[in-house]
C-alpha cells in the first residue's frame, strides 16, 4: 500500500500566512555540506511556493526523476526531496506551484496529467499545489469564459485526486483584481461589485481604464482581469484552500487594501485562507512596495473586522531578491511581525533583524534511489541525454557498459564522448550486447547433461540463484533465477551452443 506522506501533515492552514515564491532556477548547491539557498529559509516563513513545474508534466511514481516536470534546481529529485524535509523540519511547508508566466504559452500545456502531479506531490513530500494561471503569459484573457472553466478544471480534477481530509493543500495566485466586480465578471450581491466602485473609491471613471495613474482604486475595476476569480470561486470555492493574489500586477493605485477586502469577502464564506501578494524590487511605473506600506497592509489584514481570527497572510514574488538594507526576506520579517501583535514601528524597525538558517543535516532518506523511469540494465537505469545529473557518482547505462559521472553532467553530454563520465564495467544485459568469453572467465562447474534438451542442472552453486545465457557470438538471449533443486529451463532454446553466466563464472553448454 503507497502511503501518501501528506496524511502527515496539516489539513488545513494553521498560522498566520508568510509564503514566499523559490524560483527554482536560483537554487544553489554546496556539496561540502549540503546546504542551498531553498534549505536555509529563515524559519519566520512558514509557506513556500516552489516554483514552476510544468502543467502537462511527466513523472513516474517512485522514479523521483524530474527532468521532466519543469523544476529546474540544480540536483535530482531524491535531493530535492530531502530538502523540503529539511523545511518541514523547520515548520516550513512546501507547495509545488504550477504553470507561471512561461508554462502555459504552448496549448499542450492543458494535456494534463493529473496523477503524475499527485505522484510528484506525494514522492517529494510537498505539501499540495498552486494553480499559478497565467494564460498566454498574462492576466489579460483570464477572465474569458474558456479560461475561467480551465481554472474551474483544475481544482475539480487536482481535488478529486487530492482530497482535504488527507491534508492536500490547494492554492491558486490570481489577478489581485480577481475579486472584484468587472464589467465582465461581477457579482451583484458583493460590496465590491462594479457598480459599487465609485462609492467604494470615493472617485469617478475618469481613471477607470488608465491603470498607470495613482488612484485611490477606481482603475483597478476596469482591467479585462477584473473579476476573474468570482465565476471559479462560485463554483469551486469549497476546493480551494489558500489564495495568494498577485497584488502586484494591478498597476499603480495606492489602494491595496481594497483587493484583500474583496477576497475576503468570498474567503468568509468558502473558509478560504488569503494571503496578499507584494513584490520585490520594485517594478518602475506600478505601485511600490516598501517597509512602511507592508506593514501598513498586514495590519489591515490582522485588524480586519470579520478576518482576524483567520490566518490571513501575505505573500511575496520572489523570496531570493535583496538590495542594501532591505530584501524580501525584510518585507516578510516585517509582515510576520506586524501579523503576529507586534507594532508596526517596532517590526520596520527591527526588518532586518533576521538571520537564515542554514541545513544542518538529518533529513535525508537514504532509501530514495533516482530511476529516471527508463529502462535498468545490470540494475543500473539508461542515460537519458535530455537529463542533467547534478549528483556526483551516479551510475548509468550507456551501450552496453555502466558509467558513472565525475562532476555536474549537463545534457547532451554523453559517455564515452565527454570526459565527465568515467568507466565503471561492462553490462550486457541489453538486446546487442556481447558477452566478452576468454579461457579465463570459463570454469568447470558441475552443468550436467551437457548436451541437453530439457533442463541442465548445476549441482555445485553455492549462493548463486541468478543466471545469463547468451548464444555462440556472445548476444544476451535470456535471464533468470535458478530453481531450488539446482535446474534451469533450456526447452524454448533453439538447437546450438551457448553460454551461461552465473556472476563470475561461464559455462558453455550444448542445447540438442
Amino acid at each position: 500500500m503507497y502511503i501518501s506522506l501528506n496524511q502527515f501533515v496539516y489539513s488545513q492552514i494553521n498560522d498566520r500566512v508568510i509564503l514566499g515564491y523559490f524560483p527554482s532556477w536560483s537554487e544553489s548547491w554546496t556539496s561540502a555540506n549540503q546546504n542551498s539557498k531553498l534549505r536555509e529559509i529563515p524559519n519566520f516563513v512558514n509557506y513556500v511556493f516552489l516554483s514552476f513545474a510544468k502543467p502537462n508534466l511527466s513523472y513516474t511514481a517512485g522514479s523521483y526523476d524530474i527532468s521532466q516536470t519543469g523544476i529546474q534546481v540544480p540536483y535530482d529529485g531524491c535531493t530535492l526531496k530531502e530538502s523540503v524535509m529539511a523545511l518541514k523540519n523547520k515548520g516550513i511547508n512546501v507547495i509545488l506551484s504550477i504553470g507561471g508566466e512561461t508554462y502555459w504559452e504552448d496549448s499542450d500545456a492543458y494535456n494534463i496529467d493529473y496523477q503524475q502531479i499527485k505522484d510528484l506531490v506525494d514522492d517529494i513530500g510537498f505539501v499540495g499545489i498552486d494553480w499559478d494561471f497565467e494564460p498566454n503569459g498574462s492576466f489579460a484573457n483570464i477572465g474569458s469564459p474558456e479560461n475561467v472553466q480551465h481554472f474551474i478544471d483544475f481544482f475539480n480534477n487536482s481535488r478529486a485526486l487530492m482530497p482535504k481530509n488527507e491534508g492536500y493543500i490547494l492554492a491558486c495566485a490570481p489577478s489581485g483584481v480577481g475579486a472584484l466586480g468587472g464589467s465582465t465578471n461581477d457579482d451583484p450581491t458583493s460590496p465590491f461589485a462594479f457598480v459599487n466602485r465609485n462609492a467604494l473609491t470615493g472617485e469617478d471613471d475618469t481613471y477607470l481604464y488608465n491603470s498607470t495613474v495613482q488612484t485611490n482604486g477606481i482603475n483597478l475595476f476596469g482591467f479585462s482581469a477584473t473579476g476573474h476569480m468570482i465565476p471559479v470561486i462560485a463554483s469551486v470555492g469549497s476546493k480551494i484552500d489558500l489564495i495568494a493574489f498577485q497584488g502586484y500586477n494591478a498597476g499603480a493605485s495606492t489602494n491595496r487594501s481594497i483587493m484583500y477586502d474583496a477576497f475576503a469577502y468570498y474567503a468568509e464564506q468558502y473558509d478560504i485562507s488569503i494571503a496578499a501578494g507584494i513584490n520585490f524590487p520594485n517594478v518602475t511605473g506600478v505601485y511600490e512596495y516598501t517597509h512602511q506600506n507592508v506593514a501598513s497592509l498586514s495590519n489591515h489584514i490582522e485588524e480586519h473586522g470579520y478576518r482576524s481570527d483567520n490566518n490571513d497572510g501575505i505573500m511575496i514574488w520572489q523570496i531570493l531578491m535583496e538590495q542594501p538594507n532591505r530584501s524580501a526576506y525584510s518585507y516578510l520579517n516585517v509582515a510576520s511581525a506586524v501579523l503576529n501583535g507586534e507594532s508596526e514601528e517596532a517590526s520596520i524597525q527591527n526588518a532586518n533583524s533576521y538571520s537564515l538558517s542554514p541545513y544542518d543535516g538529518g533529513a535525508g532518506d537514504n532509501t530514495c534511489i533516482v530511476t529516471n523511469g527508463g529502462n535498468t540494465f545490470c540494475d543500473v537505469s539508461e542515460y537519458d541525454a535530455t537529463n542533467s545529473y547534478p549528483i556526483a557518482n551516479t551510475q548509468v547505462y550507456y551501450e552496453c557498459k555502466i558509467w558513472k559521472n565525475q562532476w555536474y553532467a549537463n545534457p547532451n553530454q554523453i559517455p564515452g564522448e565527454n570526459s565527465v563520465w568515467a568507466f565503471v564495467s561492462d553490462c550486457d544485459e541489453e538486446t546487442g550486447c556481447t558477452l566478452s568469453v576468454t579461457e579465463n572467465t570459463l570454469h568447470t562447474l558441475d552443468l550436467h547433461p551437457n548436451p541437453s534438451s530439457n533442463f541442465i542442472e548445476i549441482s555445485n552453486l553455492d549462493k548463486i540463484r541468478s543466471y545469463k545465457i547468451y548464444n555462440s557470438s556472445g548476444q544476451y538471449i535470456v535471464n533468470g533465477l535458478i530453481e531450488r533443486n539446482g535446474k534451469i529451463d533450456i526447452r524454448k532454446l533453439s538447437k546450438g551452443a551457448y553460454f551461461i553466466q552465473l556472476e563470475n563464472n561461464t559455462v558453455k553448454f550444448i542445447k540438442e
